[in-house]
C-alpha cells in the first residue's frame, strides 16, 4: 500500500506539473502541436510556389519553342537571300536566333529552381511527417499516463491503514468477544446442570423409597 502511494503521488506530482505549464501556455506538447499545424500550413504554401516554379518553367518551354520556329524560319530566309548580300535579313535571323538561345538559359536555370524547390519540399515533408508521428506517440502516451494517474490516485486516496495496530485492536477486540461467549457459555452449561441434578435425585430417591417398601413390606408379612 505505501509502495502504491508514492507511484500515485509522484505520478499525481507529474500530472500536477503538466496542468500548471498548460495553464501558464507552456505545455512543450501543445507548443510542438501548434508547430506541426504551422509546419501543415507552411507545406501547402510552399507547394504552391513549386507549382508556380513549375508553371513559369512551361512558360519558357513555350516561348523556347516559339522562339527556335521563328528563328528556323529567318534562318531559311537567310539561306535564300545570302547570295542577293541582304544583310538586314541575316541580321534579324541573328537575333531570333539569340533569343532562342537565351529562353533555352532560362529554361536550364529555372529546371535547376525547380528541382532545389522541389527537394526542398520533399525534405521539409519529411521532418512534417516524422513530427506528427512523434507528436500523436506522445499526445497517446500522455493520455495514457493521465489515465493511469487517475487510476492509481483513485486506489490510493482509499484510506486504507496500512499499520498492523489498527488490525491489533480488531484481533484483541475479536478475542475478547469470543471469551465473552465462552464463558457465558459454560455459565449456561452449569446453570442447565443444576438444574437437572436435583429432578435426578429425587427420581433416584423415590426408586429407593419404592425398593425399600417393598423390600420391608414382604417382611413384614412374613
Amino acid at each position: 500500500m505505501k509502495r502504491l502511494k508514492q507511484i500515485s503521488e509522484q505520478i499525481k506530482e507529474n500530472i500536477d506539473q503538466f496542468i500548471a505549464a498548460a495553464e501558464n501556455n507552456k505545455s512543450p506538447l501543445e507548443e510542438i502541436e501548434k508547430t506541426i499545424v504551422d509546419m501543415k500550413k507552411r507545406i501547402a504554401e510552399a507547394k504552391e510556389l513549386v507549382a508556380t516554379a513549375i508553371a513559369e518553367e512551361q512558360r519558357l518551354r513555350q516561348a523556347y519553342h516559339e522562339a527556335a520556329k521563328t528563328a528556323q524560319v529567318w534562318r531559311e530566309k537567310v539561306d535564300a537571300t545570302l547570295q542577293e548580300g541582304q544583310t538586314k535579313s541575316v541580321k534579324d535571323a541573328q537575333q531570333h536566333l539569340q533569343r532562342a538561345h537565351d529562353l533555352e538559359r532560362q529554361i536550364h536555370a529555372q529546371e535547376a529552381v525547380v528541382s532545389d524547390l522541389k527537394t526542398a519540399l520533399y525534405e521539409f515533408y519529411q521532418q512534417f511527417r516524422d513530427a506528427a508521428k512523434r507528436v500523436e506517440t506522445l499526445s497517446q502516451r500522455q493520455k495514457q499516463a493521465e489515465t493511469r494517474a487517475e487510476f492509481y490516485k483513485l486506489l490510493a486516496e482509499f484510506d486504507l491503514p496500512d499499520d498492523n495496530s489498527t488490525f491489533q485492536q480488531a484481533e484483541q477486540k475479536l478475542k475478547e468477544t469470543e471469551a465473552e461467549a465462552k464463558m457465558w457459555e459454560e455459565r449456561n452449561r452449569r446453570a442447565t446442570s443444576q438444574t437437572e441434578t436435583p429432578e435426578a435425585d429425587s427420581d433416584l430417591d423415590q426408586a429407593l423409597a419404592a425398593l425399600k417398601s417393598d423390600i420391608l413390606g414382604s417382611n413384614q408379612n412374613d
